[in-house]
């Protein structure tokens, strides 16, 4: 990954605070906390909103944004609710404009690929409405903030895990096949960013690991994922698997599980989810990303039209290293992670990404 891309000031103190998610329904408002710093710069109580381009729920990408939103309310004081598109792409583009055109909210947080275009269409049409926006690069309209993932950075993490893993001889479901899996969402570049940097990361291990993969085709088919996740456990000899598909991966995790193989999850710490199968998950910290943009624009710094690019080195991905980690991960292979991550930092390993 090219670090001079990464247009950070300062370096960025993210922290993670995992917070209960509240959200149900088809919007949610949260309360501030008593007490809460509730006013912007200008004295005024900041109103936020969150635009789901499909639901809550899926127990990584969405609910990890949630988690900022929610953690804002409660710290912060904003008033801030949750709109969720549903699962029908041709009805972002309305959903997301009735929020903007009514002139409600002092900021809206809308992220993923498939927003991009819809925003890039719509806020030049409404230049007084502001737009954080997470999970791509909208260049420099001059009303969106956006910031990017460096998945590639954390993907080829998880990579070079899965590597470990396949070659294991203490892992009891490890087999003699060097046969890893990838099972994305949708076949579109940001995806294959995740795609690339895990092979990268499997390769720099062991060289002559086979790779498979597969598409579901959406972020919401939770059967389709497992049945994919499957095919690569039953039928290609892939012991360990991971899942980049949301909602839809959920199944690819529960396949895992039920066939006692391995799996990594995504976007949230989903370690919890199947413990001793799903080992690790490579995490964007979206939480605490859109809690940091949140706060910043309630101070009246944050940077409009500007991208910034956050990696490991900012905290903006990683893999999941909690009380689960340490108990079904052996030793050798944490050691080893902590030695190649040291080195992803340092600059010694470069790291591709298709999207640069």
């Amino acid at each position: 990954m090219n670090k001079n891309k990464r247009k950070l000031a300062g370096g960025l103190a993210l922290s993670i605070l995992m917070l209960a998610l509240s959200a149900c329904g088809n919007s949610n408002s949260s309360e501030p906390a008593s007490g809460a710093a509730d006013a912007d710069a200008n004295g005024k109580k900041v109103k936020a909103v969150f635009y789901v381009d499909g639901a809550l729920g899926d127990k990584g990408f969405f609910d990890s944004a949630q988690r900022g939103m929610d953690r804002a309310a409660k710290e912060l004081g904003m008033d801030v609710k949750t709109v969720e598109g549903g699962t029908n792409q041709a009805d972002w583009a309305a959903g997301l404009e009735s929020l903007v055109a009514g002139n409600q909210y002092d900021v809206v947080v809308v992220g993923t690929s498939n927003m991009t275009d819809i925003v890039k269409e719509l806020a030049p049409r409404y230049p007084d409405e502001k737009f954080i926006y997470f999970d791509d690069n909208l260049g420099d309209i001059p009303n969106v903030y956006s910031m990017l993932y460096a998945q590639s950075e954390g993907s080829f993490l998880a990579g070079a895990f899965a590597a470990l893993v396949t070659e294991s001889k203490e892992l009891p479901a490890a087999n003699p096949d060097k046969t890893i899996g990838f099972i994305g969402g949708m076949d579109i570049p940001i995806i294959n960013d995740f795609k690339s940097g895990y092979e990268q990361g499997a390769k720099y291990v062991t060289p002559d690991v086979k790779v498979v993969s597969s598409y579901i085709g959406d972020f919401a088919n939770a059967p389709k994922g497992k049945e994919l996740a499957l095919a690569q456990i039953n039928g290609q000899k892939a012991d360990i698997v991971y899942q980049v598909a949301g909602g839809a991966g959920l199944g690819s995790l529960e396949a895992g599980n039920e066939t006692g193989k391995y799996t990594i999850g995504v976007d949230a710490n989903q370690n919890g989810l199947y413990p001793g199968s799903v080992l690790t998950s490579m995490m964007k910290n979206i939480d605490a990303s859109v809690f940091r943009a949140l706060e910043l624009f309630q101070q009246g710094k944050l940077e409009f039209g500007k991208n910034e690019v956050l990696g490991i080195q900012e905290g903006g991905v990683g893999l999941a290293k909690d009380d689960l980690y340490a108990s079904h991960v052996p030793q050798a292979i944490r050691d080893k992670m902590a030695e190649i991550e040291a080195k992803v930092v340092s600059g010694e390993i470069k790291i591709d990404s298709i999207l640069n």
